[in-house]
């Protein structure tokens, strides 16, 4: 991004970081038109920015009677008019916004329809899933012209006045088209709730914990006309799973909603009843839970998706109470499902699974064979009735199994007890809590008056709002002195990992610096760990014998060596400190456990010889050389520079810098003294002649690694780097020095023919 100073004929550009990564982001562009100083922002177009100005670099005021303009190519990025070149001098920078959803933001959104009809139309989308056709369009200057609409909801649809809620795609007509970089997107219009802010409240805070849409608030206009004051929530869909999951190859789930027959005999959960609340239903046939839960994905095929849930209900509720709590961390994310039950708690959300046992989500994650929450609704959290709702509730019930078999484990009932705490203590305090309210309503309070659809009266949102914020206090109060959260935790003071990071086979010493919660002793300290973005953690016991077992024992210093992981992997790892009191109150650090743990990556050796070396590849391959298949793919061209055979068996490629185990070598395969050998990068590893990588290389550029043995540490015996290469251009070693690279002739060694 750029500074730009302001006056009269005068642009000076200044350059500086000012996106939250620290990356280059764009640039801001001055010009001057007629007497004017136009600016505009030039880089990433789902980006938009706030315009911030300052007589001396040091005071910056944001202009927002503009708003923030979206960045782009220069044909496409909105310019607006900073004043008149006679004004006095300005310097102008641009602070990102955080997207479309930014809580600080109150979105003015222009939906145009051309049909006459379109509100009849919209109905009727509601349930035939035909779109209709519309044009959405921000302040920013952002349009898409593809858009698909239609009405959603089922109470909120059936009760409510004129303002329905709208479900608007993106991608309706124009794939993959997208508004801000989302394809989909909803505009809840909050039935019920007077504030018009309670799911945008709520999901902003859970969403830092579990898997959770985000929301915030804007005004809709219709065809040029206000039709009122909405929820923007982001949808639950495949952009979601990915934003919290290695992938989007698992199944969504959603359960019904017991409004449409779900609850009762035949139907779902219903306020009592469990059928969709991961209960089982006396057998593992899958034809007893299909009307129960609802597939979303066709990642699988129904039978193996079905067959996975009722796997993990089985485990769930039959498996015997001493062997569940290892047993079911394989079928579900535990720590997960705590931080989700605990929000869901806390917020006092009546469409959730500790209340309905119905209409909420799951995922299952393809790569841990884990099934997580997610998070579906938000619109009935802060349920005023609710205030003194028990922070256990449902701890004793067979119809919400999660909750009753959890719970019954002491150590899991101190790990959900902890994260209530640290949800408590992080986003709902109310001096937290209660600013984000005035925040919504100071943004929002204007356009909701002139809301000409909103259903209650200024007086009745006044109300609603001084009763939100008493609710928030009365609730904080309530749980804090309730006799479940008054037992002291722990404090870990400090976790403190080794200076230099290990390397493979080696076991890094960890330690914790543990205190006492009041008088209580501390009764146990454990340390978590994995060596991958997803699955269950490890564990062992810390001992109080201070740094490397030196015999200090009793001074709070607890040890514990991580066991060995393979080069490249980053180990993430976190700390929970048990206390000795009756309820065995347990904190966490970091706070946020599984969610945010502690990480170090460890070290990749470079061998200092090799018998194989990269001898040469093509990136993009579409008429040179086929493959076994008759396939034109990327290849690597691998050479053995000794006068002996080679047994390649174990050694891997990869194309990423930290993961040398990316691809590995079939047992047997060999290259002959000087010979060569070619592998495919095609991502075919199935095929039955030739090899086939599990990669693609990228003809943008990037670096190849071939690396050795797991039980040589998996030493770097090679690696490129390469820039971008043209269609059938091949790099390679040099003739003339083998050390060097070259674009070359695609002329692989003969005997890879």
């Amino acid at each position: 991004m750029k500074i730009l100073r302001a006056h009269a004929f005068v642009a000076v550009l200044i350059w500086t970081l000012l996106n939250p990564s620290h990356l280059p982001a764009g640039e801001l562009i001055s010009i001057r038109s007629g007497d004017q100083s136009l600016l505009q922002f030039r880089g990433d177009a789902n980006d938009d920015w706030w315009l911030q100005s300052s007589p001396d670099l040091t005071r910056w005021t944001t202009v927002t009677q503009f708003g923030t303009l979206h960045s782009g190519k220069t044909s496409s990025a909105p310019w607006r008019s900073a004043g008149p070149m006679s004004g006095p001098q300005l310097f102008y920078r641009g602070l990102k916004s955080d997207g479309l959803f930014d809580f600080s933001m109150f979105r003015t959104i222009h939906l145009r329809f051309t049909q006459q009809n379109w509100s009849t139309l919209l109905a009727n989308s509601r349930t035939s899933g035909i779109n209709t056709l519309g044009v959405v369009s921000l302040l920013n200057g952002i349009t898409n012209v593809g858009t698909g609409a239609r009405y959603k909801g089922n109470t909120s649809y059936s009760r409510s006045g004129t303002k329905k809620s709208i479900n608007l795609e993106f991608d309706h007509t124009n794939a993959p088209g997208h508004l801000m970089s989302f394809e989909t997107i909803n505009l809840n219009n909050a039935f019920g709730d007077s504030t018009i802010m309670r799911e945008a409240l709520y999901f902003d805070a859970m969403r830092r914990y579990t898997p959770c849409p985000r929301a915030s608030m804007a005004q809709v206009f219709i065809n040029g006309s206000l039709w009122g004051v909405y929820t923007l929530v982001q949808q639950e869909n495949g952009q979601l799973i990915n934003a919290y999951f290695p992938s989007n190859d698992g199944d969504r789930w959603r359960t019904p909603n017991a409004a449409l027959g779900g609850g009762g005999p035949g139907g779902g959960g219903g306020f009592s009843g469990s059928n969709s609340a991961l209960a089982y239903l006396g057998s593992t046939n899958i034809a007893s839970y299909r009307q129960h839960y609802t597939l979303q994905t066709t990642n699988s095929t129904s039978d193996v998706a079905y067959g996975r849930l009722v796997n993990a209900i089985r485990v769930l509720n039959t498996t015997p109470a001493a062997e569940l709590r290892d047993k079911v961390e394989d079928v579900l994310a535990v720590d997960n499902w705590l931080w989700s039950l605990a929000f869901e708690n806390l917020f006092a959300d009546d469409d959730s699974y500790w209340n309905k046992g119905a209409d909420y989500g799951f995922y299952y994650e393809r790569e841990s064979g884990r099934i997580h929450p997610v998070e579906h609704d938000g619109n009935e959290a802060f349920v005023p009735a609710d205030a003194t709702l028990s922070p256990v509730q449902g701890a004793g019930s067979n119809n919400r199994p999660v909750l009753g078999r959890f719970l019954a484990i002491p150590e899991l009932r101190q790990r959900y007890l902890a994260h209530l705490r640290t949800a408590l203590r992080e986003q709902f305090h109310p001096s937290i809590l209660t600013p984000r309210v005035d925040l919504l309503h100071r943004l929002s309070i204007s356009a909701i008056l002139l809301d000409p659809n909103k259903g209650f009266t200024a007086a009745n949102h006044t109300n609603a709002i001084r009763e939100l914020k008493t609710w928030v206090t009365n609730r904080y109060h309530f749980l804090t002195n309730h006799a479940e959260l008054r037992p002291l935790q722990p404090q870990i003071v400090a976790v403190t990992a080794p200076a230099t990071p290990p390397g493979a086979k080696e076991t890094p010493w960890i330690t914790a610096l543990v205190t006492r919660g009041g008088s209580d002793p501390i009764d146990s300290v454990w340390l978590y760990h994995r060596g991958a973005n997803h699955g269950r953690f490890r564990f062992l016991r810390m001992l109080d014998d201070g740094l490397h077992g030196d015999g200090d024992a009793n001074d709070g210093v607890f040890g514990g060596a991580v066991p060995a992981y393979p080069a490249g992997v980053k180990v993430r790892y976190y700390v929970e400190a048990r206390s000795a009191n009756a309820a065995r109150a347990a904190r966490f650090h970091p706070d946020r456990a599984e969610g945010d743990p502690l990480a170090y990556r460890v070290v990749i050796a470079t061998a200092s010889s090799s018998p194989v070396i990269l001898n040469e590849l093509m990136a993009s391959n579409s008429t040179t050389l086929a493959d076994p298949q008759g396939e034109y793919d990327d290849w690597i061209e691998l050479r053995n520079v000794t006068d002996e055979d080679v047994d390649m068996t174990g050694r891997y490629l990869s194309d990423e810098p930290n993961n040398p185990r990316k691809w590995r070598f079939p047992a047997g395969v060999r290259i002959p003294a000087n010979g060569y050998l070619l592998v495919w990068a095609d991502e075919d590893g199935g095929a039955a002649q030739g090899l086939h990588a599990s990669f693609k290389l990228s003809a943008g550029g990037e670096e190849l690694f071939l690396t050795d043995t797991d039980a040589n540490d998996n030493a770097i015996l090679d690696r490129i780097e390469f820039g971008r290469l043209g269609e059938n251009e091949a790099y390679g070693r040099s003739n003339e020095d083998a050390d060097q690279w070259t674009s070359v002739l695609p002329t692989p060694g003969a005997s890879n023919r």
